[in-house]
């Protein structure tokens, strides 16, 4: 079955999910804010061994750096893109959306999440055999989606708003 096309209303979802967890993220960070570097990533190199190369591994590092700094520069969005994630239907995702391309920083950390994802899960089946995290999510437009499926999402993600 060929991958569809994500609504608007799972690329708004996808994006403000991922922009809100960039919080949760930058709080188990070894750093500290004003103080970033790549060596600051809460990621274990160890167990994520094999699943991309070095030159992808430090751009990962550097796309989290910049996601950090905007947390830090903005912790108000925590809150709004939550409220934001919550209110997403399928007759407002465009407006929702709209809304995130509107605000440069919450579309650079929904941007920046596609592209680690893209970057750590390279193919389909790559993903299909490590899985994600949203994958055992309790969030139900995630849970719907076949792995593959949510894989093309990401990748839809990462290619629109290059």
């Amino acid at each position: 079955m060929a991958p569809q096309i994500p609504t608007t209303e799972t690329i708004a979802k996808i994006m403000l999910d991922e922009a809100n967890l960039a919080f949760c993220e930058t709080a188990e960070r070894k750093d500290q804010k004003g103080n970033r570097t790549p060596e600051g990533s809460a990621w274990d190199e160890g167990k994520m061994e094999g699943e991309y190369d070095q030159e992808d591994y430090r751009r990962i590092l550097d796309f989290q750096v910049e996601v950090a700094r905007i947390c830090d520069a903005h912790p108000e969005l925590e809150e709004r893109t939550a409220k934001m994630f919550e209110s997403v239907t399928e007759d407002n995702a465009e407006a929702i959306l709209k809304e995130i391309q509107n605000d440069p920083n919450i579309l650079t950390l929904g941007i920046n999440a596609a592209r680690i994802f893209m970057l750590r899960f390279p193919t389909v089946q790559s993903f299909v055999n490590k899985g994600h995290p949203l994958v055992l999510a309790a969030d139900e437009y995630m849970l719907e989606n076949a792995d593959a499926q949510n894989w093309h999402d990401y990748e839809h993600i990462s290619r629109q708003f290059r």
